[in-house]
């Protein structure tokens, strides 16, 4: 079995002067950098949902095809608006956990 969730991840992009945003680099919180190959597709921000609104980049990572998410959040009582890269992240688990 697996558990799916989300992770934050430190990503490099490059903004293009027409306002363009494209991954390069992600880096996961393990210190593993991965340069990406290729961005296949993207989408632009979605309607809003709880505050937030999310892009969608279909990237390829060394001949794995991915999805990573660029999520912009409104800043609520005068916070600051944050954007937080995540992709999923996938946990392991025991077929059965009572069995050891």
């Amino acid at each position: 079995m697996q558990r799916v969730h989300r992770e934050r991840v430190d990503v490099v992009a490059r903004f293009g002067r027409d306002g363009s945003v494209e991954p390069v680099v992600v880096m996961r919180k393990d210190g593993r950098a991965f340069h990406i190959d290729e961005v296949l597709s993207c989408t632009s921000f979605c309607p809003e949902h709880d505050g937030r609104r999310t892009m969608v980049f279909d990237v390829r990572l060394g001949g794995r095809v991915t999805q990573m998410f660029l999520e912009h959040r409104q800043g609520k009582d005068g916070s600051l608006d944050k954007a937080v890269w995540w992709v999923r992240a996938f946990d392991r688990t025991l077929k059965n956990p009572d069995a050891c």
